[in-house]
């Protein structure tokens, strides 16, 4: 089978995969959801130097099946357990105290995929043609993301939903909720008109559920936790920030590819530098030592 695969197993099986490859590589990465394991083979590999590399990335579906694997699991083989930031980013929320286990400080893995330098080399692979200094240029790029200050106010209010309402739907909403054709043939772009309005039905519905001051209290502390959450690390990649960006790549002439060969290009060449505690955890972990989350 292979590394790069994407296969549906149950939780029990998966957590069998680890024996089955045990002798194959120097340590067991468990991650929570299936659709990663392809870019997180690419990107994990990437921070490792010589021969050993991983041969299997196992996905545990689910956050809380990572959590019960990284308790059970004896530490006396080297095994890293990886789990997003998600919205406790924004209530201060983190897993304290388990052996090996990695938060990421980013809503999600795919976060560390936004990146100018690879946007470049997929820009200059897609034109063949166009040299690598005229690809993108820093005003394109702080355009492209122009949206993510605005996006990650509308993730405050979805952290703070969570507390208040927590049967609300929020950040399922996706980025197509937020979106908008503005020209023909053309990538949709951010409406901001649409992420106003998506907020303001949120705080309706919560206030509806608490009451006006309860809201005004939840979303304030919520905002105070947030001041030093940059927007790239708090609004959700996946659901939002690489579908922006796709939209923006297709517009620089890149033509239209599937989301996970998007990220798997992006795991190729993007920069490392915000994932050095990830790779200082991953090569602590082979290296036979151990540390506890915090």
């Amino acid at each position: 089978m292979s590394s790069a695969s994407i296969l549906s197993w149950s939780s029990a099986a998966s957590k069998s995969i680890g024996l089955l490859y045990r002798p194959l590589q120097p340590i067991e990465v468990y991650v929570e959801d299936s659709n990663s394991e392809a870019f997180y083979f690419e990107l994990l590999n990437r921070m490792i130097s010589g021969e050993k590399k991983i041969r299997k990335i196992i996905p545990l579906n689910g956050r809380k099946n990572v959590l019960d694997h990284c308790d059970d699991f004896d530490h006396s083989t080297p095994a890293l357990f990886i789990i997003d930031g998600d919205l406790d980013l924004f209530l201060g929320i983190r897993e304290k105290g388990k052996t090996n286990l990695f938060q990421h400080k980013a809503y999600c893995i795919e976060n560390y995929l936004i990146c100018k330098y690879a946007a470049i080399e997929l820009i200059v692979e897609g034109s063949g043609i166009i040299l690598r200094e005229h690809a993108l240029t820093d005003a394109e790029w702080d355009s492209a993301l122009a949206s993510a200050h605005a996006l990650k106010n509308l993730f405050i209010t979805f952290a703070a939903a969570r507390v208040a309402h927590p049967e609300l739907k929020t950040v399922a909403h996706g980025h197509s909720s937020v979106i908008t054709q503005q020209v023909r043939k053309k990538p949709p772009a951010v409406d901001f008109s649409k992420i106003t309005a998506l907020e303001a039905s949120i705080r309706q519905a919560c206030i509806d559920k608490t009451s006006e001051s309860e809201w005004r209290e939840i979303r304030a502390k919520i905002e105070m936790n947030a001041g030093e959450i940059d927007a790239l690390d708090g609004v959700s990649g996946k659901d939002f920030l690489l579908p922006i960006l796709d939209h923006f790549m297709r517009a620089k002439g890149c033509g239209s590819i599937s989301t996970e060969s998007l990220m798997f290009k992006l795991a190729k060449h993007c920069k490392l530098d915000r994932l050095a505690e990830l790779k200082h955890s991953l090569l602590e972990v082979m290296e036979g030592r151990k540390f506890t989350s915090n």
